[in-house]
């Protein structure tokens, strides 16, 4: 537990109020939270939190005639949505020319979820340049969707340890960790995503499932407020910023309500359990 001592201290040292995060409960709210009761906090103990994904590979552009396949780092003007985010690294990742072929056929695979098919192509990937991180990368993400966590972990560690800045990584592997079981590691490679790239709302997201699994609420409040103020049409924190309301003792209403119908407006589905938690008495 030694190692954990500077992740938990900052943890709790960053589970302070927000500017701009939802206030304290008012004196109607405790009332309607007191009536609900602690029936309504067992009820919501058993729910979820959802995620936007279950992991994605680092974007693979088509590979051009006249050179490598590559990524633009962040301050790249050419940067679209859904490209790999490298915080800090200020170079290009790139593959090499030689498995330019394999990186189209692996994104064609992995856009019509031909997962088995994106596996066998990032397996060939790796033998052909082992010392590439997107590669690992990529294998990975694909291990993972088919449901090899073991597999996926080993994979997207080699990664991280080719190029430890690759903050979507540390996002994935924290994200496979926590589905193994293993919080520890989990919030150690989550930690690291947050530091490569402080402002990904969905690593805040995968954060705070761990710290809530933790038991510490306030701290899991805290990473989803920072999710809605990153990104605040991303439908999972909302929903899951609801969930964790609703959880506490006694439960926060009006604000589980406020976050669970903004989720549903952008497109989350909708939760019986939540709704007849919610459902006004009378």
């Amino acid at each position: 537990m030694r190692s954990l001592r500077p992740i938990l201290l900052l943890l709790f040292l960053t589970a302070i109020s927000v500017p701009g995060a939802d206030p304290p409960p008012g004196p109607q709210e405790k009332t309607e939270a007191n009536a609900a009761g602690v029936e309504a906090v067992k009820r919501v103990k058993n729910l979820g939190f959802r995620f936007s994904s279950k992991g994605t590979a680092p974007a693979i552009p088509e590979v051009p005639p006249e050179g490598p396949s590559s990524i633009p780092a962040p301050d790249d003007p050419s940067e679209t949505p859904g490209t790999l985010n490298l915080g800090r690294v200020k170079e290009p990742v790139s593959l090499p020319p030689e498995v330019a072929e394999i990186a189209k056929e692996g994104a064609l695979a992995v856009a019509g979820e031909e997962w088995e098919k994106a596996r066998d192509l990032y397996l060939k990937m790796v033998q052909a340049v082992p010392d590439n991180a997107l590669a690992y990368a990529n294998l990975g993400v694909a291990e993972h969707q088919l449901g090899n966590l073991l597999a996926a972990a080993g994979n997207l560690g080699k990664s991280t340890d080719l190029n430890p800045h690759i903050a979507r990584n540390w996002q994935t592997l924290g994200l496979i960790h926590y589905e193994r079981g293993d919080l520890a590691l989990a919030l150690s490679s989550l930690a690291r995503a947050v530091h490569e790239a402080p402002n990904e709302a969905e690593t805040r997201v995968i954060l705070a499932a761990v710290v809530r699994d933790y038991g510490w609420t306030e701290a899991a409040v805290t990473e989803l407020q920072r999710a809605v103020e990153i990104n605040p049409k991303l439908a999972s924190a909302h929903y899951n910023l609801a969930v964790t309301y609703l959880g506490e003792n006694p439960p926060r209403l009006e604000l589980a309500r406020r976050h669970y119908f903004a989720a549903i407006d952008l497109g989350t589905a909708p939760s019986p359990e939540i709704e007849a938690i919610l459902k006004p008495a009378g």
